[in-house]
């Protein structure tokens, strides 16, 4: 069942409602304890484990140590990612859609409708043991006590914790912390590196040998369906069209009044009608020639002044032979336009629109050729990228990458199992190569966005302890014992209100700029 934002927001605090009652009910078992909703589960058993493991304590304090830059440059990173977030809300905040849909807020799989549920479920209880773990055993090499372990529940498991003897780690009226301060912040940061180191081995493996072992397969999808086609509900974006695999196959096939077949993994449909050849513009710009003749946002352009356009090449060669000014009488799949041409930087004439490539329309429904060729080499490309390519793999999910999946890639499922094929090494494992990827995958980018998050310098996260003691080491240097904690915590009381309060205006600000949908 496909439910609305607002009955989303409506289901949610119903069940946040029924557990908070829960927790209270059971809050007094032993070993469990509620906190409103939230039910943590508590254990003592495997702290023996931890024990074992902080055993080589020089190499865990030379690993958090070493790896400390990464957390200041992960604070760093992603505080500025967030403030431009809230700038270029601020400046232009986008229309309520699905990116500030309640159950999107939220990086639970298979409620956000960006993260698939079971590869996001498995990499996400991997993420949440591997940064708990870290702590905890960090913890025991410093000589800190450890009091429990255990699971927390809201819905569903949603966590783990590893519960340290916080008067010991931070100290309390009447003692001292037993932990340094220096001590503290490898603790602090131990879950954070794990994060990133898992991350990096595991996203080295995805852009690597496995990207490297798919290969292409020549096919043409369903880009889009017009909602007035009549086929909207059997029809589907990144349906697969069988027995082709070009557009001008398929053209052929349907100008001798065959139908064509389509299927995905949800099932089949078939298609007929008079095809048309052209270009397929996917955006009209606000205030171009194009917007203010009327034309919508997606369509495809079959004519320019009765001259055939069946390519890119050939709208981009008559495009170039165009002046300023030039009215041009544009045939599209959706009625035909008269447009004055604006002036471009070459002296050639200007529409105002992005232009996607060739594709096939029939009756509606729009077709191309998935390029899965150059798909595969951006994706191979993001790692030496640098910034621009970290950038690419944050936001993979929600945007996909060069146009590509526009509503994000959620890894190699549905439409994406029929347009590669594993070779190399990956042949004898046949289908299963997809499952490697999606694994990988899913932990290197969750473990990869986790870290990021707990980063930010805001109580109660790890980066809100981790900067506070960063900048009263800086103080003790310059001024007394109470001043320096009087500032320091003014400067993290700072830091964490511009946080939250960024975080809750790029949730809000579609709303509160357009008023809820209706």
């Amino acid at each position: 069942m496909d439910f609305s934002s607002e009955q989303w927001l409506v289901l949610i605090v119903l069940a946040l409602g029924l557990l908070s009652l829960l927790g209270t009910a059971i809050g007094g078992e032993r070993g469990i304890s509620s906190w409103g909703p939230v039910i943590f589960v508590r254990t003592t058993r495997g702290l023996g484990l931890l024990d074992r493991l902080a055993g080589a304590r020089r190499l865990w304090r030379l690993t958090t140590t070493l790896c400390m830059p990464l957390v200041l440059a992960g604070m760093i990173y992603f505080m500025l990612l967030l403030l431009l977030m809230v700038y270029v809300m601020w400046r232009a905040p986008p229309e309520p859609g699905s990116y500030s849909s309640p159950r999107n807020v939220l990086l639970i799989p298979g409620v956000n409708q960006y993260i698939p549920l079971v590869w996001g479920w498995i990499a996400l209880c991997v993420t949440i043991v591997i940064h708990e773990l870290s702590h905890g055993i960090l913890c025991r090499v410093e000589g800190i006590r450890v009091k429990s372990m255990g699971a927390i529940f809201l819905l569903f498991p949603i966590g783990a914790f590893v519960e340290p003897d916080d008067s010991e780690l931070f100290g309390d009226e009447r003692n001292p912390p037993k932990a340094t301060r220096q001590a503290r912040m490898r603790i602090l940061s131990a879950g954070v590196i794990a994060n990133f180191l898992v991350a990096a081995l595991a996203l080295t493996l995805f852009f690597g040998p496995v990207i490297n072992a798919l290969s292409p397969v020549d096919r043409v999808i369903v880009v889009s369906v017009e909602p007035e086609s009549g086929f909207a509900g059997d029809i589907r974006a990144g349906m697969v069209a069988s027995g082709a695999g070009s557009l001008e196959e398929l053209y052929r096939i349907a100008s001798e009044g065959r139908s064509l077949e389509l299927f995905d993994d949800a099932g089949r449909a078939s298609i007929s009608g008079e095809p048309a050849l052209g270009v397929l513009v996917v955006d009209t710009f606000d205030g171009s020639p194009a917007k203010d003749a009327g034309m919508p946002d997606r369509f495809v352009i079959t004519e320019i002044n009765d001259t055939r356009i069946e390519s890119l090449e050939s709208f981009r060669d008559y495009m170039n032979s165009t002046s300023p000014g030039q009215v041009l009488k544009i045939n599209t799949t959706v009625g035909t336009y008269s447009v004055k041409l604006a002036p471009k930087g070459d002296g050639t004439g200007m529409m105002g629109v992005a232009i996607s490539g060739t594709a096939l329309c029939i009756n509606g429904v729009i077709l191309q050729e998935f390029q899965a060729e150059r798909f595969l080499s951006l994706m191979r490309s993001i790692p030496s990228s640098g910034l621009r390519g970290f950038n690419t793999l944050m936001g993979l999910p929600f945007a996909g990458i060069g146009g590509f999946t526009s509503d994000g890639f959620q890894g190699f499922s549905g439409s994406m199992l029929y347009l590669f094929e594993p070779a190399g090494w990956a042949e004898p494992l046949g289908g299963k190569i997809f499952w490697i990827a999606n694994l990988l995958l899913w932990i290197g980018w969750i473990n990869m966005y986790a870290g990021l998050f707990n980063c930010l310098p805001t109580i109660p996260l790890d980066g809100g302890h981790i900067v506070r003691d960063m900048i009263r080491t800086l103080l003790d240097r310059v001024m007394s014992e109470r001043s320096a904690e009087r500032f320091t915590r003014g400067i993290v009381a700072a830091l964490s209100w511009l946080v939250i309060s960024s975080l809750i205006f790029t949730v809000l600000g579609p709303y509160l700029a357009h008023g809820i949908p209706l």
